[in-house]
């Protein structure tokens, strides 16, 4: 039977694109529209029923944000995915509808054809597969990120071999990898952090460009350790987090000097990542930190573990997953964990603690 969706948008063209992508898909139907939030809460309160909602940020008489808390004030639970442009209004918005439980977002096109579009069309159908609890929908670009990981030895990633830095006594490094639900999972996550930390934070989380400076605004209000997106070229410094910016790849550089500097850089998306959890791994490799930190976090597909792979072989890592049962996708933390490159699963509350006492140990 197809999984039954409500597409909420007040532009009669954006319904209709969104809708024909849907129903594109043999397993999905568009069973109803709706202008506005208000329009689709009275389907609802009628009772009728929707396995996922697809909604736009920015609506009269009740927008998107307005319409979880509206959701969520009822206690009803549907999987929502909001489809968001990048205006600095929406950003915002959309980071908060995502604290307020939404599954994911998808970036509105720019265009109605070409690379842009497919990608939305793809990300769109990928989340609401995974969200009505389908099998998994699969494209050409994230194949590789589908697959079992299971040995180092099977990794298709090329990395320059270069004569490994010795390591630098107490130098540590915390990188925390995140995709879908991961916003929502970095606030029980980041805030916790005690005050005084003494090493730098690295997150790479799965975000088109535009949004994360909006993430990094959010967390810093929560946070008792200031919060920031990366700035190309930027020097690593303790007791600070990092958000990797959207839409660039994130690599850790070290200088003749010693310090770390990051490069925002434009190398294509992996498995349609930008940033990749999996690019920013593989430039710890030339860096001399005797240990690295790491969490890997809800999210599809299997982002950061041949990473952390690469890094063991000469390396000291720790690794940290998140329980299956606090994700809302779990994926990068259970190929994490099929890889036998975990030493701890908890659930998300416990993550920062152990986190902590791994450094401690």
């Amino acid at each position: 039977m197809e999984k039954k969706v409500l597409v909420i948008d007040d532009s009669a063209l954006m319904r209709r694109v969104i809708s024909d992508i849907i129903n594109s898909d043999d397993k999905l139907t568009v069973a109803d529209t709706a202008t506005n939030g208000m329009h689709a809460m009275e389907r609802l309160t009628q009772g009728k029923q929707y396995d996922a909602i697809v909604v736009d940020i920015q609506m009269p008489k009740m927008n998107g944000v307005q319409f979880l808390k509206s959701l969520n004030m009822r206690q009803i639970r549907i999987p929502v995915i909001v489809v968001s442009s990048v205006a600095s209004e929406s950003a915002d918005e959309t980071i908060e509808a995502l604290s307020l439980g939404a599954m994911d977002f998808v970036k509105k096109p720019g265009v109605s054809m070409g690379l842009e579009f497919k990608g939305f069309q793809n990300k769109l159908l990928r989340t609401l597969h995974v969200a009505c609890g389908l099998k998994r929908y699969r494209t050409e670009q994230d194949k590789e990120y589908q697959r079992p990981v299971q040995k180092v030895e099977h990794m298709s990633v090329k990395v320059e071999k270069k004569p490994p830095r010795p390591a630098k006594k107490g130098e540590k490094l915390v990188v925390i990898a995140s995709s879908t639900g991961g916003p929502k999972a970095l606030q029980s996550v980041v805030p916790y952090f005690p005050k005084g930390f003494a090493w730098p934070v690295v997150i790479v989380q799965h975000m088109p460009a535009g949004f994360t400076a909006s993430l990094a605004k959010r967390l810093d209000d929560l946070s008792p350790l200031p919060v920031k997106e990366v700035e190309n070229g930027e020097i690593l410094k303790p007791g600070i987090i990092y958000i990797a910016q959207g839409g660039k790849q994130c690599e850790l550089v070290q200088k003749a000097s010693g310090q770390y500097e990051f490069s925002e850089n434009d190398k294509p998306p992996r498995g349609g990542l930008k940033p990749c959890a999996d690019i920013f791994f593989e430039s710890l490799v030339d860096t001399s930190f005797e240990e690295i930190i790491c969490a890997v976090l809800t999210g599809m597909g299997a982002d950061g573990t041949k990473g952390i792979q690469l890094i063991k072989r000469s390396k000291k890592v720790k690794v940290v997953a998140q329980n299956e049962k606090t994700c809302v996708v779990y994926g990068m933390p259970k190929a994490a964990y099929m890889a036998k490159v975990t030493d701890s699963v908890v659930p998300l509350e416990d993550v920062t603690g152990t986190l902590v006492n791994m450094i401690k140990e």
